[in-house]
């Protein structure tokens, strides 16, 4: 696994304060924290942290984080960003025992293209993007590349499908990772949609020919009323 170095400084003042005046600062307000160390509050430059995010090999990277001449390897367990904005507003390190395994999830890629989307227009269904492991530190591999190019309708992989050197998988094993749906399916449920949407028409249809022809009966009636008392005048002048 890919070993990045970064750097910070202590905070001094913690706060929603003192947090909001670092980020306008520059650099991003975070804490490392383990089993075997005290949670510190730290900065770190927004700049350097974009680049060695840049340069690390994922999500299991582990980072030698130097704050003030103390170093500790640690992972990245969360970064906190502005639900509006997206900017990053605070990040969680956790430090690390080399010697100790670590739960920790890493990015699955998928290779090649399938057969059964290829040649069969089938459809590439991914419902997993992540796999929980547990391993030394020093094994955490930087992703789980899958080979899905032999892949044809119908055929899946399944986390017990799956082997990674020297690590245990924590994801349970009957959960599917990628599957290959056939294209009826895909066209049935657009037929079965456009058959709802004509439904949907027609009713409306018939429901405005209804409202119309109500209508015509309403204006029928008044104007026989009309017609009616007009020929009530009509009598009532001629006997004068």
């Amino acid at each position: 696994m890919k070993e990045v170095p970064i750097s910070a400084s202590r905070r001094e003042s913690l706060g929603k304060g003192p947090a909001r005046q670092s980020r306008m600062a520059g650099t991003i307000p975070a804490v490392v924290y383990g089993p075997d160390l005290e949670p510190i509050p730290i900065a770190i430059e927004e700049r350097a942290f974009r680049t060695a995010i840049k340069s690390s090999g994922g999500a299991g990277t582990i980072f030698n984080l130097d704050v003030e001449g103390n170093e500790n390897k640690v992972v990245l367990r969360e970064i906190q960003r502005d639900p509006v904005t997206s900017k990053i507003m605070h990040l969680d390190f956790h430090a690390i025992s080399m010697t100790k395994p670590l739960h920790i999830s890493i990015p699955i890629l998928f290779e090649g293209t399938p057969r059964g989307v290829k040649t069969d227009g089938g459809i590439m269904q991914t419902t997993m993007r992540e796999l929980e492991i547990s391993c030394l530190p020093s094994e955490i591999p930087e992703s789980l590349v899958l080979d899905v190019e032999d892949l044809g309708i119908g055929d899946s992989i399944h986390v017990r499908d799956v082997e990674v050197p020297k690590v245990q998988i924590l994801s349970a094993e009957q959960r599917t990772i990628v599957v290959i749906a056939a294209p009826t399916v895909v066209k049935a449920e657009a037929v079965a949609e456009g058959e709802e949407v004509e439904e949907v028409l027609e009713e409306g249809a018939e429901a405005a020919t209804a409202e119309g022809e109500e209508a015509a009966k309403e204006e029928s009636k008044e104007e026989s009323k009309e017609e009616s008392k007009d020929e009530g005048k009509g009598k009532g002048k001629k006997g004068k």
